[in-house]
């Protein structure tokens, strides 16, 4: 029997489809375009810690960005495109620096004026004008008419989840709402722009912190999970990446590329406070054809290196056990696998959750 050569199998194919004969094939999974949030402290400092960068470092990656032609575009911009689908160039970078350091004016802004890089501070003003090694409220009117985007970080830079005394309800939504609008209207009073996005302090939030910063008008908030975004993310809850004094070359690069591994159905849900540390956490993978399944691993805080998990190529349900452990707070969970189709291509996703009690009786 003669063989049918694939080029006439092909020709036969696309006409049955086009007679309507048989369904066409599924067309592959498209990645929605994604933006890098990138989140720096301080630089060059004079008591160095892990969260100070150096100028050489940061002007390398500044340069890397440059020289690659990678889009640097505004936090407002970012934020459109999450709430309306506004267009933005794929793999495009937000450039954020928290807490209003001195370093941010002395430092980084002459090298992101150099390459004509838009960014946004975000400070909390307890620490403008007062703290030592802060900026003053005259250098962030400086930047302000420079163009500089400047943003809420909270009042006092707490977590917000946890305030440092024990508190009733009520008392606790008005500690909130201090520390979600009144530094808002001070930056407001002082800069005479409006101020429509938040930083969690120390990437802090639950449920209900999210709840009460959307009440209190913010259009955006951003955390640390360390991930990248796209639109499938809450405005509330978008992900950025910390870059550290130890933090590679090779692992802000590889950081840029990263793509999304699109879940739902996480247990516990991102943001979640629970009384006791579950048995198990579980996902579901959508995006389970661009994902190379024996890949896949967890990392949990507390736990040492990425773990295996238990994975059901049927329905991309993900399950990890959850070895018994004494610690009590935040957890910080992250996914991740290699892209089928390209190896050194990872996919990641990240989330929260809560075991402790809040200080508050809510």
């Amino acid at each position: 029997m003669t063989s049918i050569t694939p080029s006439l199998t092909h020709f036969f194919t696309t006409l049955a489809v086009a007679f309507g004969l048989v369904a066409p094939p599924a067309a592959p999974p498209q990645d929605l375009p994604t933006f890098t949030i990138l989140c720096y402290h301080t630089f060059d400092s004079r008591k160095p810690n892990s969260y100070t960068v150096s100028s050489s470092r940061f002007n390398e990656q500044m340069r890397y960005l440059w020289i690659q032609k990678i889009p640097v575009i505004s936090l407002s911009e970012a934020v459109s495109y999450v709430r309306s689908g506004k267009p933005i160039p794929d793999r495009s970078v937000v450039i954020t620096i928290d807490d209003g350091y001195k370093t941010a004016r002395t430092v980084a802004w002459p090298i992101l004026q150099k390459y004509g890089f838009p960014f946004t501070l975000y400070v909390y003003p307890a620490a403008i004008s007062h703290l030592h090694g802060s900026m003053t409220w005259d250098d962030l009117r400086y930047l302000s008419a420079m163009g500089v985007d400047i943003e809420s970080h909270t009042m006092t830079h707490p977590l917000l989840t946890h305030p440092g005394k024990a508190m009733n309800p009520k008392e606790y939504e008005a500690w909130l709402s201090m520390q979600l609008l009144d530094s808002r209207k001070m930056i407001e009073d002082h800069l005479h722009k409006p101020v429509r996005h938040l930083a969690y302090s120390y990437g802090g939030y639950d449920d209900y912190v999210v709840a009460r910063a959307e009440a209190a008008g913010y259009e955006s908030a951003t955390t640390c999970n360390n991930a990248n975004v796209t639109r499938r993310v809450k405005p509330l809850l978008m992900d950025r990446r910390l870059i550290f004094s130890q933090t590679t070359f090779k692992s802000f690069t590889q950081g840029l590329r990263a793509r999304e591994l699109t879940l739902t159905d996480r247990s516990p849900h991102d943001g979640q406070r629970i009384k006791d540390l579950p048995k198990e956490i579980s996902a579901q993978v959508l995006n389970r054809d661009q994902i190379n399944p024996d890949t896949l691993r967890l990392h949990l805080d507390y736990l040492r290196g990425w773990q295996p998990v238990q994975y059901d190529r049927s329905n991309g349900k993900v399950r990890f056990q959850i070895p018994a452990m004494a610690h009590r707070g935040y957890f910080y969970v992250s996914l991740v696998a290699q892209d089928k189709n390209l190896p050194t291509l990872q996919r990641q996703a990240t989330w929260l959750f809560i075991t402790s009690k809040n200080k508050s009786k809510k």
